[in-house]
């Protein structure tokens, strides 16, 4: 009876042994699928924004929306010295 049983134990080891490595392959094609999907759907996205900023191969359109900025620009850097400015005033009028 002794060597019935142990090929019984041999075979139920193997076939665990094989259903775990099936459900890895599984698992693995699962991953591989997702990555698949995300790289094509960053392909497309990448490609629509080539698309917008590159209509003619030849000109660039850049992606500011036809915001202009440079007023704006000036305003904040105009701000920032006067700040620095303040807080220099001040620091001399401490000492």
């Amino acid at each position: 009876m002794e060597p019935q049983v142990s090929k019984v134990l041999e075979i139920q080891r193997l076939r665990t042994r094989g259903e775990t490595i099936m459900k890895t392959d599984k698992i693995n094609m699962v991953i591989n699928l997702s990555i698949l999907a995300l790289l094509i759907y960053l392909a497309v996205s990448v490609k629509t924004i080539q698309d917008k900023v590159f209509p003619d191969p030849n000109i660039m359109i850049p992606m500011n929306m036809g915001y202009d900025n440079s007023a704006e620009l000036k305003y904040n850097i105009q701000e920032l010295l006067n700040n620095v400015l303040k807080d220099a005033i001040n620091q001399q009028e401490k000492n």
